[in-house]
């Protein structure tokens, strides 16, 4: 694969920042829903391995945090995936559509 990088003050030099920036806020994404699911696997395995020994009851409260999280990973990925810009796609996509 080559490895250019972009003229100067060009369109494609534009293009390929909003494209780095773009994948930067991907990955983020994908980081963050990483660690999402790696601690509340952990934290679902100590709760019943606990339970399982007696010492503590599995409770509604103990999964706030996997709810919590997991509204803040849905806007995340709202973020990420309409991005700011989704208005403007979507008339786009409508007009090539009735052209």
């Amino acid at each position: 694969m080559e490895n250019r990088k972009p003229e100067e003050n060009s369109d494609e030099k534009i293009r390929y920042l909003n494209a780095q920036k773009r994948v930067k806020e991907i990955r983020g994404f994908y980081a963050h829903l990483v660690s999402y699911i790696a601690v509340n696997i952990i934290l679902i395995i100590f709760n019943i391995l606990y339970h399982e020994l007696g010492y503590m009851k599995i409770k509604v409260n103990q999964f706030y945090s996997l709810i919590v999280w997991g509204i803040i990973i849905l806007v995340h990925a709202g973020f990420v995936f309409l991005g700011k810009d989704w208005e403007q796609r979507k008339i786009r996509k409508l007009m090539d559509k009735e052209k």
